[in-house]
């Protein structure tokens, strides 16, 4: 497509580009009428020509003229179906996409990642009232403002419920990385399809990470198919129960069993955001967009701070569980938070005490219930079956009211009345006044430690011992010096996690599986190759044409970031191809690793003929 810069079209000046797509260019430009700045999205000349393109630039003009939102993006203007040049006119934002962002500047955090998705869900709630889904949710198609506002774009393949005509047999639309299982399987969508890209996107700003990847697309639609993905707080220790528990019901398989309107999950996301003492406001989004690394800090001391107060009224109430639990997640952001180690201490004492008490009380509970047995098998009263052979007998005589040398009893010795035979004192039985000794009660601790060998597998070691790796026992770091080491496991469960900037993995690991002599193997699995570039010409675009390309597009390097690249070992070969205007293309084989990449190039200008 012939570069559209310094030209008119319409009443609009085309000033500069700005971005590069599959299918059109968008530029920054005048409206000479108005005297504003805006982005005209012009279709390439090839996708103009074809009526599908048409139809779909139409329907998103129509889409999005509908939306009157603070976080979507403002369309003004569109070519109309018979223009010689197919464009939409929009606001123009002057900043960068979340999905930039993400990569440059992302601190994961859970109550941030929970701020700026409760904005989109504002956001996709005005959409669906209109009865408007969006269908291509993804960090790319939300734009971050200079003044912190963030606005949802491209409604290009957004569907008008129940008046979607456009089939497209054979084809599949969106990003695979942030489809929901009726995308992949044909099944009517709604609401709850953009619903589930939200759940993958909060996902992934809380951990920094994908819940579903592979080594290609067809590996990740299968793992979004099965809604196979590994628990958010093995990823990032950050993640509490409760913000992992509106991942699960938003990345749920089945849409009934998902939050049925962006209403309810925006709710949700306020009620855990006041837990942490955040308002869900607009201007939390705004001022950690502004001055981001000055406001994580912050956040951290707030969310602290009401976690803090969370747990003295735990502790107060009785419930030491609860407050163990909030005191974890305040060492988790501030490890040396001395308020917090002295009241989780006094708890965990408190803990075992009453579990002493408990066990001991049990036994003597136990031991009191058998002597109270005793007693009652000491006072039973002699018959033939409790007295020893031989004394049967003297059992069946009834014993005398009187003594031998009473009247009563000389009386009838003279009436020829048989005389009882005195009972020899120790057959009588005797009066038990106590109890037997109670056994001295053991003293119940806790179980030592059980120790075994950890196998770091699926990494090179030298890689697992940097500094850009760190291995957590129970959430303590340990130092990474061999390729299998000794650890002590307290819990049962422990959790054991690696986790740095090239590969990451956890174990967990039972007490019955961890023995001397025994070894736990850690598979860790490498990060998702990403690539930039630094040295190009503007307007260079690189293409992958051999190796493990994640697809076979061009794209533009400063504005269509290179996809990510799945990888399964830690080395991988790709050869790329780059053009750009005024300058010799290049094919190049690069060696590409796990986590960021970035390669310089150096381009030749072409020679005047």
């Amino acid at each position: 497509m012939p570069n559209l810069v310094g030209t008119r079209i319409d009443k609009y000046e085309i000033q500069s580009e700005v971005g590069h797509g599959g299918m059109a260019v968008v530029y920054r430009g005048l409206d000479t009428v108005l005297n504003r700045e805006v982005a005209v999205k012009v279709l390439h000349p090839h996708m103009a020509e074809r009526e599908e393109s048409r139809a779909r630039l139409r329907r998103e003009a129509l889409t999005v003229a509908r939306l009157r939102h603070e976080n979507i993006l403002e369309i003004y203007d569109y070519s109309g179906e018979n223009a010689a040049e197919s464009f939409l006119v929009t606001e123009f934002i002057h900043g960068m996409t979340l999905r930039e962002w993400l990569d440059t500047r992302w601190r994961p955090r859970p109550a941030l990642a929970a701020l700026v998705v409760h904005r989109l869900c504002v956001a996709l709630g005005h959409a669906h009232k209109l009865g408007i889904v969006h269908r291509d949710i993804k960090p790319e198609n939300v734009m971050i403002r200079q003044d912190g506002c963030i606005k949802l774009m491209d409604f290009g393949i957004a569907q008008i419920i129940d008046h979607q005509k456009l089939t497209m047999t054979g084809q599949l639309l969106g990003s695979p990385a942030y489809m929901a299982p009726e995308l992949i399987s044909g099944k009517p969508i709604d609401a709850r399809t953009d619903l589930f890209a939200v759940g993958i996107m909060l996902y992934q700003l809380a951990t920094g990470a994908l819940p579903f990847s592979g080594r290609n697309p067809h590996e990740v639609l299968s793992r979004i198919a099965d809604a196979e993905y590994p628990k958010a707080c093995t990823i990032c220790p950050l993640v509490d129960d409760e913000l992992e528990a509106i991942i699960a019901k938003a990345l749920a398989r089945e849409p009934d069993l998902r939050y049925q309107s962006a209403e309810d999950f925006a709710r949700e996301l306020e009620r855990y955001l006041e837990e942490v003492g955040i308002p869900a406001a607009q201007e939390e989004v705004t001022a950690y967009f502004v001055d981001w690394d000055r406001y994580v800090d912050q956040l951290d001391k707030r969310v602290c701070g009401t976690l803090m107060q969370h747990a003295e009224a735990a502790a107060r109430a009785g419930h030491s569980a609860r407050a163990i639990r909030l005191l974890g997640r305040v060492l988790e952001l501030e490890k040396d938070q001395k308020q917090a180690k002295t009241m989780l201490s006094r708890l965990r004492t408190r803990e075992r005490t009453v579990r002493r008490l408990m066990v001991g009380a049990a036994s003597l509970g136990l031991t009191a219930l058998s002597s109270g047995a005793a007693v009652l098998w000491y006072m039973t009263p002699p018959s033939v079956e409790n007295l020893p052979r031989g004394e049967d007998r003297i059992a069946a005589a009834p014993l005398p009211v009187t003594t031998p040398h009473s009247k009563k009893a000389v009386s009838d010795a003279e009436a020829g009345a048989p005389v009882p035979v005195p009972v020899p004192p120790e057959a009588i039985p005797r009066k038990i006044t106590g109890t037997r000794p109670i056994e001295p009660t053991t003293k119940v601790s806790k179980p030592t430690a059980s120790k075994c060998l950890l196998e770091i597998a699926g990494m090179p070691f030298a890689v697992a011992s940097a500094s850009t790796h760190t291995l957590k026992v129970a959430g303590h770091p340990q130092r990474v010096d061999k390729q299998t080491l000794e650890i002590a496991v307290d819990d049962d469960p422990t959790q054991v996690q690696l986790d740095g900037s090239m590969y990451r993995g956890a174990v967990q690991v039972h007490r019955k599986d961890c023995f001397p002599g025994a070894t736990v193997k850690l598979q860790v699995r490498p990060r998702a190759a990403i690539l930039t570039f630094s040295g190009a010409p503007r307007g260079t675009t690189v293409r992958c044409t051999a190796g493990p390309c994640p697809d076979l597009s061009a794209h533009l390097i400063e504005s269509d970031r290179f996809p990510e690249i799945p990888m399964t070992s830690h080395e991988a070969k790709l050869r790329l191809e780059f053009r750009a205007t005024g300058f010799n293309s290049q094919a190049k084989d690069i060696p590409v690793y796990p986590g960021n990449n970035n390669y310089s190039l150096a381009l030749t200008p072409l020679q005047p003929r």
